[in-house]
């Protein structure tokens, strides 16, 4: 006589299903923390990132107005001379014109070239360059207009600087007189600073090189007479360095 086999109940079925399903849900928890912690360590991961290229964004631009500052202290001090030394023209007591160069710094300046026209009818436009060594620390140069004269025949070399003459100088050469109230037209000074680098003032302001005179007239000027250098008050102390 063959005895049937029998399966495992339903009951026993739904028994293993039910003891099973705590083992999966372990696993899907598991696989959720996880998950989590992966995503956790992305978020962290680029917020370090973000945080660096911030700082990175930061450390350049700083280091940047960094350097803007130094090279503008550095050009502050290169200036530092040529910004004492100014040009400008007034009017004396009895109405003559004159034309002054100051230089209020410590140190002297070298190789002034003062370039200006003048311009009257006779003789036209006379352009005047006039060359002198140095000046003093804490000096002012006063070009009168009564020390102006004209070359009445021009020189081939009418382009070169001239230093000024003393009337010894002048006897013997052709030279016409202005009214000493004259104007010192489009006037400018170049020099040289303590460093040796080239300056210019030119309509008040401060620029590299040398000064020259834009358009060629008819004659040159010759200042006859050395012009008067005084000190200053009030001198401003750069340092000297």
């Amino acid at each position: 006589m063959r005895l049937a086999r029998h399966g495992p109940g339903p009951s026993r079925v739904r028994a293993r299903e039910r003891a099973d399903e705590p083992e999966a849900s372990s696993r899907l928890g598991g696989l959720n923390l996880l998950a989590l912690g992966a995503a956790v360590t992305i978020v962290a991961s680029l917020g370090g990132l973000v945080t660096t290229g911030i700082g990175t964004i930061w450390s350049a631009r700083v280091s940047a107005d960094q350097l803007a500052q130094s090279r503008e202290q550095a050009e502050e001090k290169q200036r530092e001379q040529a910004a004492r030394v100014s040009l400008w023209e007034d009017v004396g007591p009895k109405g003559e014109s004159r034309l002054h160069v100051m230089n209020r710094s410590p140190d002297p300046v070298s190789n002034l070239h003062i370039v200006f026209l003048v311009s009257e009818d006779p003789p036209g436009d006379v352009a005047f360059r006039v060359a002198l060594p140095a000046l003093p620390p804490c000096s002012a140069l006063t070009i009168e207009g009564k020390t102006l004269k004209y070359v009445e025949d021009d020189p081939e070399n009418q382009n070169e600087y001239w230093v000024p003459w003393l009337e010894a100088e002048a006897k013997g050469v052709d030279l016409g007189d202005f009214e000493d109230s004259v104007g010192f037209l489009k006037a400018s000074v170049g020099f040289q600073d303590r460093n040796g680098a080239y300056w210019a003032r030119v309509d008040g302001a401060l620029t590299r090189g040398d000064v020259s005179i834009d358009r060629t007239p008819a004659r040159h000027g010759q200042v006859v007479g050395w012009p008067q250098v005084k000190l200053v008050d009030n001198c401003g102390d750069d340092g000297g360095n």
